[in-house]
């Protein structure tokens, strides 16, 4: 599902001419490298650090760069009906 659901906004990265397409795109790249921590699991480093506590790690930024474009979204969209109404 999560692979299926990265491909949709794949597409819809390609074809949209939207202006943080390339928040866009951050958030599929690094959502795919996370998706391998938690798949191919390795033991902690050193006693410290494993594969599932780098996931947890790398969903923090993740989730801002996804909110960040979702806001640039929600201004585009905005200014964009506003445009059409006048």
């Amino acid at each position: 599902m999560g692979i299926a659901q990265l491909l949709l906004w794949v597409v819809w990265a390609g074809v949209t001419r939207h202006p943080s397409k390339w928040k866009l795109w951050a958030v599929v790249l690094a959502t795919s490298l996370a998706m391998l921590m938690e798949n191919y699991d390795f033991p902690p480093y050193k006693g410290y650090v494993d594969a599932h506590a780098l996931w947890h790690a790398t969903t923090i930024p993740i989730t801002y760069l996804c909110w960040s474009f979702i806001k640039d979204d929600a201004k585009f969209r905005t200014i964009d009906s506003v445009k059409k109404v006048k």
